[in-house]
């Protein structure tokens, strides 16, 4: 496989190579695991991009928040009925990786899926919810990935949150630890870099076997 020509940038035809490979591999490897629920490559609108579905673990309700017993009470009869669905059908994380053609890198689009509605794309949701308490810090700094907002998908038009695009070079720069990268190499550097403040981890074995 081809190294990356531009790199920090990545091309099209580079993007589509690595989102190819990385869908391949986990359905062929990881299907049905644990790992992410799914990782698809998404044609639409003339658009091509990877989708990663990963389940959200619903926050507990801490005991010891000072809640009376009847309050404990309904809170625990709500978690019930959250717990009602089968995992698979219950709330899901997406994340869409695209290719911003004027900043010449990935783009990471994410949004909760929930049947319940009880997660709006609002910044509220973003730091209670999605955000790890380690990364908080840095996801509130702009100069150190770039911004954490809410915007319209580029190509489904929903509303979703995003990490701009403008420190993305320096980020992937400052990350990198080998001379040469494939463009698998470098869409799990990518993700490892820009993904992890706010739920996305490229598993281990996933990424042994893409190298």
């Amino acid at each position: 496989m081809k190294t990356v020509s531009s790199f920090p940038l990545l091309s099209k035809s580079e993007f589509d190579e690595a989102c190819g490979n990385i869908a391949k591999v986990f359905i062929q490897e990881f299907h049905g695991s644990n790992v992410w629920a799914s990782a698809d490559v998404v044609q639409r609108n003339g658009s091509q991009y990877l989708k990663i579905v990963k389940e959200l673990s619903i926050p507990h309700i801490d005991p010891g928040n000072g809640c009376t017993n009847a309050e404990e009470e309904e809170i625990e009869d709500e978690d019930e009925e959250i717990l009602e669905p089968p995992s698979n059908h219950g709330v899901t994380v997406e994340y869409d990786i695209v290719l911003s053609p004027s900043y010449q890198v990935p783009v990471l689009y994410f949004s909760i899926k929930d049947p319940l509605f009880r997660y709006p794309p609002t910044m509220d949701t973003l730091y209670r919810i999605l955000i790890p308490p380690q990364f908080k810090a840095q996801a509130e700094n702009v100069s150190v990935i770039g911004g954490i907002t809410v915007t319209d998908h580029p190509v489904t038009n929903t509303p979703v949150f995003f990490i701009h695009p403008c420190q993305t070079a320096s980020v992937l720069e400052a990350s990198k630890a080998i001379d040469t990268l494939t463009s698998i190499d470098y869409l799990v550097l990518w993700i490892g870099a820009m993904g992890k403040c706010v739920g996305l981890d490229i598993p281990v074995a996933l990424a042994q076997n893409l190298g």
